[in-house]
Order: C-alpha cells, then structure tokens, then sequence
C-alpha cells in the first residue's frame, strides 16, 4: 500500500509541476519527426543488460558510442561484454567434462554491434524507444581439470539481432530513469551460443546526459547573477 500511496505522490507531483514548468509542453505524437531544437548530438552512455538462465542472473556491460539526429534517430556502434563467467556445475555432452566426477564450466563471450534506435514517443516526461542491434562475436568455454586448471574447449563464432523496446522517465531534461527489455536472437547452431545467450534480457538504471546538466546549473547560476545585478541597479 505504501508502494502505491508513493508511486501516486509522484505522478500528481509531475503533473503539478509539469503545470508550472517553464519548458513548452508537446502534443502526444507517435513515431515524431524531431525533438529539440538540435539537429545533430553526440552519444555516449553504458548500456547494461541483465538476463536469467537456469535460475543465475547473468549482467552483460555494454558501451554505446554514436550520434542523435533531429532527438529522434539514434544510431551508431555498442561494445558488449559478460560482467563475470557463467558458470555451469555439470557435465557438457561431447566434451572431457563428461569424464570429470566434479564437473565445472565456464562460459564468457564479447561482441560488438551496430544499433539503430527510434523513439516511438516523445514527451517533456517520457519516452519509448525501439533500438534493434545487429553485431557479432564470439564465446569461449573452459572446463576446470583434476589438478583445478581451466583449459578451453571450444571457441564459437555467432552473430546477433537483438530487437527491445526502452522506456524512460525523466524527473529532470538531463537524467532519465530507465527500462529496457527484449530478446537475444543468434544466429548460431553452437549449443553453448544457443544455452547462454539466446534468451530474452532485461536492463534498467539511470542515463545522465553530462552536458545537459553542466549547461542545467550554469545557466541556473548566470540567471541569478542577472537577477541579484538587477536588483543592485
């Protein structure tokens, strides 16, 4: 009950400040043609995204380097990588762990991708957003031996499309919460390509746009350098 009592004081708090914002509110408009008076930006952002298998939750850390155009199209390249090994206490078929009383795998993977990102909807408070990433990588398994050595026993390929739906809040113009969430499809036969990683996933945390924020508080600043100027006068 309190959960909900809190999430209905932020909502009317919204509104009620959204009332008094000095920002120009826009219509409600699906697929916009722009947002924002820039034509071009730079992106720079982590993309962390989290997933289940078997029961352990599995992070991948990612990293997104592109551009904005028109604050509706986004576009550019993402680098991913396994936040720890993905660690299996069985036997894998076909493998020397099938001989081990004690079996112990591990799993890590790293790709890279291009993305195109297009919000859906664009409003002073929220956003929705359709990314699709294409790229491509590879996984590396390892199994531990009898004196606890890990030695590797296969190295996959694999491409991915990667499709999801993103939505954001935005309690201030330069800091977004956000959720994210949608599927990993591979284009690989490699079982362990297909039990690690071809899953849906899920991601959430906060976006800080650095520059927004600079320009938020010095601006704040300037103007009541010129309001306590005036007030001298």
């Amino acid at each position: 009950m309190k959960t909900i009592i809190t999430i209905i004081a932020i909502i009317g708090s919204s509104i009620s400040y959204s009332q008094n914002d000095s920002i120009k509110q826009t219509k409600v408009e699906l697929f916009p043609s722009q947002h924002g008076e820039k034509k071009w930006k730079v992106l720079i952002g982590l993309d962390a995204r989290r997933s289940f298998f078997a029961g352990t939750k599995i992070k991948i850390n990612g990293l997104r380097l592109g551009a904005e155009y028109k604050g509706v199209h986004r576009f550019g390249f993402g680098f991913y990588w396994l936040n720890k090994n993905v660690i299996f206490n069985e036997a894998v078929s076909n493998q020397p762990t099938q001989d081990l009383a004690d079996p112990e795998v591990r799993f890590d993977l790293g790709y890279s991708s291009i993305f195109y990102e297009r919000v859906f909807l664009k409003t002073r408070w929220w956003e929705v957003d359709i990314p699709i990433h294409l790229g491509g990588g590879e996984i590396t398994g390892r199994f531990k031996d009898t004196l606890g050595a890990y030695q590797q026993f296969t190295k996959a390929p694999f491409s991915a499309l990667v499709p999801s739906v993103q939505v954001k809040f935005y309690p201030f113009t330069w800091l977004a919460i956000r959720t994210s969430g949608g599927y990993r499809f591979t284009m690989s036969q490699t079982n362990e390509v297909k039990r690690t990683f071809r899953n849906a996933f899920y991601g959430y945390g906060l976006s800080l746009n650095i520059l927004g924020l600079y320009r938020a508080v010095f601006k704040k600043e300037k103007n009541q350098d010129k309001i306590e100027s005036d007030e001298v006068r």
